[in-house]
C-alpha cells in the first residue's frame, strides 16, 4: 500500500526533491519549449490545453480519494479528471497526470489511478506537479501581513492555484534551504491539520472561493470526436464502431447516475 505523506516523512520527501530537481526542471522546460513556448496560457489553462488534446474526460466521480486517472491501451493514453474534486486539486491532479503521459515509460496497459492525497511513491510527478503550479512561495508567504500561519497558506493556495500540502512542502524545503527554523516548525505542526472547511477558509478572507469547489463538468466530447474521425477515415474497420457503440453507453449511464458514479474499467 502507497505511503501518504505526513509531517513524519516531509524530511525524506524534501531530500528526494533534491535529488530529482534537475531532472524535474528540464521536463519543466520540455513542457514549455513544446507547449507554451509564448508564455501566454497560465499553468492551470495550459495543463488543461494539453489534456484536451489528448481526449481529456472530465466526469464527477463520487469518490473523495479518486483524483484521476490514465486509461492506457497499447499506444493511446486517455486521461481523466474528477471533476467532484475542489478545482485547486483538479489543476494539480492535471499535471501529475501530464507527467505520466509524457515523462513515464513505465505505464502499462492498465489504468494509472491518481489519488487525492499525495503518494510518497508518486514523488516524481507531484514534484513535477508543483513546479509547474508554484512561484516564489517563500517569498510571497513572508511578504503577507496577516499573522496567523494558516491564513497566509491560504493566501498562498489563492495565488498559486496549488493544493495545501503542495505549498507546504515548498515551504518546508525552502525553510530548510534559509535555516528558517520557526517556519519549519510551524509547517509540521499544521502540516496533518489542513482547515476542515476550506470554502469557509476562503470567504472569511475575502477570496474567490470558487478554486476551492468542484466544478461538476462533464465533458467527454474530445474523445468521441476522435472515435467518430476514426470510424470517417477507417469505416471499414469495426472496432472504432464498437468503441463508439460502447463509449456512449457509458456516457449514458453516466450521465444518469453521476452521484453515484463508480468507474468501470472496460475500456477497448
Amino acid at each position: 500500500m502507497s505511503q501518504i505523506i505526513t509531517s513524519e516523512n516531509l524530511d525524506e520527501v524534501v531530500k528526494k526533491n533534491l535529488e530529482i530537481e534537475k531532472q524535474i526542471q528540464a521536463k519543466i522546460d520540455t513542457v514549455y519549449a513544446n507547449y507554451n513556448y509564448s508564455k501566454v496560457m497560465s499553468s492551470d489553462k495550459l495543463a488543461f490545453n494539453i489534456l484536451k488534446k489528448n481526449s481529456l474526460i472530465q466526469i464527477p466521480i463520487n469518490d473523495k480519494y479518486f483524483g484521476g486517472l490514465i486509461v492506457v491501451k497499447g499506444d493511446l493514453k486517455i486521461p481523466v479528471i474528477n471533476t467532484s474534486q475542489p478545482r485547486v486539486y483538479q489543476y494539480f491532479i492535471a499535471w501529475h497526470e501530464i507527467y505520466h503521459m509524457l515523462f513515464d515509460k513505465d505505464l502499462k496497459d492498465s489504468p494509472h489511478k491518481v489519488n487525492f492525497d499525495m503518494e510518497l511513491n508518486e514523488r516524481h510527478a507531484d514534484y513535477f506537479a508543483a513546479k509547474m503550479l508554484l512561484g516564489n512561495v517563500y517569498d510571497f508567504f513572508f511578504s503577507l501581513d496577516d499573522e496567523n500561519f494558516i491564513d497566509k497558506v491560504i493566501r498562498c493556495m489563492d495565488v498559486y492555484k496549488a493544493p495545501y500540502k503542495a505549498i507546504l512542502i515548498q515551504l518546508y524545503q525552502d525553510s530548510i534551504k534559509f535555516n528558517s527554523k520557526d517556519l519549519s516548525k510551524l509547517i509540521l505542526r499544521d502540516f496533518d491539520n489542513p482547515p476542515n472547511d476550506l470554502v469557509q477558509k476562503f470567504e472569511s478572507l475575502g477570496l474567490d472561493t470558487e478554486l476551492v469547489k468542484p466544478s461538476y463538468i462533464y465533458d467527454t466530447g474530445t474523445l468521441e470526436n476522435r472515435m467518430k474521425k476514426a470510424i470517417k477515415e477507417n469505416p471499414d474497420i469495426d472496432i472504432h464502431k464498437s468503441n463508439l457503440e460502447y463509449f456512449k453507453n457509458i456516457s449514458n449511464s453516466i450521465l444518469k447516475n453521476k452521484e453515484n458514479l463508480i468507474y468501470e474499467d472496460r475500456w477497448c
